[in-house]
């Protein structure tokens, strides 16, 4: 029997297809296969093949989509344990400053703060003038006429 043979079958003739076999040939193969019960035990034992192969790769699957599933929930919790540090952490910085600006306005009197920055402006304005009177010479004389 050749490689070629199907169900004990010969190839009547060859081309550049490949092998041809007569129809007649082979289905009084294939009868003879059915009738013995041999052509459907091998169908079976083929289908069972099949089956066991695609059920491991659904467990595969199914065992890797778990797997990834489980670090998403893992980065989830880790992202949610996360932020709410932070969260806690911005309202305390909010009390903290709203605390401190609480006692800065108690402490400090700002009538008195707004009369110093007057102060400190007419002193400025005072020294630039002064400033401008030395450059042109005239202060020495102002203060000499002081004397």
């Amino acid at each position: 029997m050749s490689t070629h043979a199907f169900w004990g079958v010969e190839p009547c003739i060859y081309d550049k297809h490949g092998p041809k076999f007569n129809l007649d040939h082979l289905e009084k193969a294939l009868v003879n296969e059915i009738n013995h019960g041999s052509y459907f035990k091998e169908r079976v034992k083929f289908m069972s093949t099949d089956t066991e192969k695609a059920i491991e790769l659904v467990e595969d699957v199914n065992a890797r989509f778990s797997k990834t599933l489980s670090k998403f929930g893992n980065t989830m919790d880790n992202f949610v344990e996360h932020s709410k540090k932070a969260s806690g952490n911005i309202r305390d910085a909010a009390d903290k400053l709203s605390n401190g600006l609480l006692k800065i306005e108690k402490t400090a009197n700002f009538d008195k703060l707004e009369r110093y920055v007057e102060l400190l402006e007419r002193a400025a304005s005072a020294m630039e003038i002064l400033a401008a009177l030395e450059k042109t010479g005239k202060l020495e004389k102002i203060a000499g006429a002081l004397r």
